[in-house]
């Protein structure tokens, strides 16, 4: 049967929602060969991915996957990584300045994969226990707001396609999934995206999986971020409809930056570029934070326009709200007691 699908994608024919379901499983199950795997990983990627195709494959994961149960309504921010643009690590700091500003944060993440930091190295380099237990990091979400959900810990499967990921050495459909399988599945989601051709494919999956408002945004410059370089192309879904439109950070008061000025590259950079962030301190890091944290804010329906959620955003950084909630997650993700 896999035969069957291998040869539709190598001919550029789609796949159902179903038979990428059961293409998923064999996958996942059945010891594929690793010259066959490639060839059909490969011939997605080539004429990337369709929305049924991304959403039989991400049915799959989830029956697979340790799920949560939210009590609260929640976001995550996260992108798919592969820009190859070496920025530091932006979803991450977004993600506790939106939970300082009062909206529950599930972020969802893992070690570097194609980057040199991921979000669990930044998390795990500031303090935070990434190795918490599903109970402690549920708890972690409803007392302190935000929680880590360490993705290897959560979809436990995903180690069987491994070493075919490993041995094709580009990026696949297994790249792209990770953002939208949180375990604790998020009424609301902004999820950045490297490759433009992929937008409206995962737009319409964040939809058919029940997203309650979502954004998936790829900045002109090729980041999975909002950028503050130049413009942005956002894909906006809702309950029932898509749109899609850019976005220019000058029209907010954001001044145009040069990529060179968010480059993070190693840990130690990283971290203390996020570290400067939440101690108050202005200039281009900043700024792409707080961009991308308004739209966060927006979509979880927490502010009215992006000139709301800035200035909200800015806010909780000046006060000493994000560094504070920070301090909060390392406490009780190490010992389930707040500081």
């Amino acid at each position: 049967m896999f035969a069957k699908y291998l040869t539709s994608v190598v001919n550029g024919s789609t796949l159902t929602e179903n038979e990428a379901y059961q293409a998923a499983k064999m996958l996942l199950f059945d010891n594929i060969p690793l010259v066959k795997a490639a060839a059909f990983l490969a011939a997605l990627r080539t004429r990337r991915e369709t929305a049924s195709e991304l959403s039989g494959f991400v049915t799959a994961l989830l029956e697979e996957a340790i799920l949560l149960e939210a009590n609260s309504k929640l976001i995550d921010t996260c992108g798919t990584g592969g820009d190859n643009l070496a920025t530091f690590n932006i979803s991450t700091t977004t993600a506790l300045v939106v939970a300082s500003c009062g909206v529950k944060v599930a972020k969802h993440g893992n070690r570097a994969v194609t980057s040199k930091v991921g979000s669990a190295d930044i998390l795990e380099a500031l303090g935070v226990n990434i190795a918490m237990s599903p109970d402690l990091a549920r708890r972690t979400l409803d007392e302190v707001g935000i929680t880590f959900l360490f993705a290897p810990y959560y979809h436990p499967i995903l180690k069987e396609v491994g070493s075919i990921r490993r041995n094709i050495g580009i990026p696949t459909i297994f790249n792209f999934l990770g953002p939208i399988v949180n375990p604790l599945n998020p009424d609301y989601q902004v999820m950045g995206v490297a490759d433009p051709l992929l937008q409206a494919s995962i737009a319409e999956t964040l939809q058919n999986i029940g997203r309650k408002k979502a954004m998936v945004v790829n900045a002109k410059n090729g980041m999975d971020e909002i950028s503050h370089i130049g413009e942005s192309t956002v894909y906006e879904i809702s309950r029932d409809s898509i749109k899609n439109y850019t976005l220019d950070p000058a029209k907010f008061g954001i001044n145009y930056h040069s990529l060179n000025t968010i480059q993070g590259g190693e840990l130690k950079t990283n971290l203390r570029l996020t570290q400067e962030i939440l101690q108050g301190r202005p200039g281009a890091p900043r700024d792409v934070v707080v961009l991308n944290a308004a739209a966060a804010l927006l979509v979880a329906e927490k502010v009215a326009t992006m000139a709301e959620g800035m200035a909200l955003a800015e806010e909780a950084i000046d006060t000493g709200k994000t560094k504070a909630i920070l301090a909060k997650l390392i406490s009780y993700s190490r010992d389930g007691v707040l500081v």
